[in-house]
């Protein structure tokens, strides 16, 4: 691997700015950020960030991103603010620019369908079993992007 390798016990160690990626940082294999890029204050953000992130990453390197996934709505969502919710589209237009970039990505929206998928926490959060919670009006969980950066 070339570039630096994470050690968190090094003190001086710089945390990267997820809106200003240092490109000091050198390039990695692997990355990975985890409901983090539904921080950023808008999708669009997001979006900008994983197409940022790649540029730290070496041909053929994995990304694994991610964030919140609005189950209840393809069309409304929280757009902006403290957490978005990527849509359904949202993720796809993202993968497709992937795609048109030259990077392999499989996208899998498969919800399950066991009887811990249908718990859905509400506020106020409790630390109980559950892959979905209402934030807003709208049930979100995870979803992740699995990127190979083109060669």
């Amino acid at each position: 691997m070339k570039g630096k390798c994470f050690n968190p016990e090094k003190e001086d160690w710089p945390y990267p700015d997820m809106r200003n990626i240092d490109a000091t940082l050198g390039q990695f294999d692997f990355l990975w950020s985890s409901c983090s890029m539904e921080h950023l204050g808008s999708i669009a953000e997001g979006e900008k960030f994983v197409f940022e992130s790649l540029k730290r990453l070496q041909p053929g390197g994995i990304a694994i991103h991610t964030t919140e996934y609005n189950v209840s709505s393809n069309t409304e969502t929280l757009e902006t603010g403290g957490v978005v919710l990527f849509r359904r589209r949202d993720l796809e237009s993202l993968s497709q620019k992937l795609i048109d970039a030259g990077h392999h990505i499989d996208i899998d929206f498969t919800l399950g369908k066991d009887s811990v998928d249908c718990i859905v926490q509400q506020p106020p959060y409790q630390p109980d079993l559950h892959l979905r919670i209402q934030i807003g009006p709208f049930i979100a969980t995870s979803f992740g992007l699995i990127i190979t950066k083109a060669m």
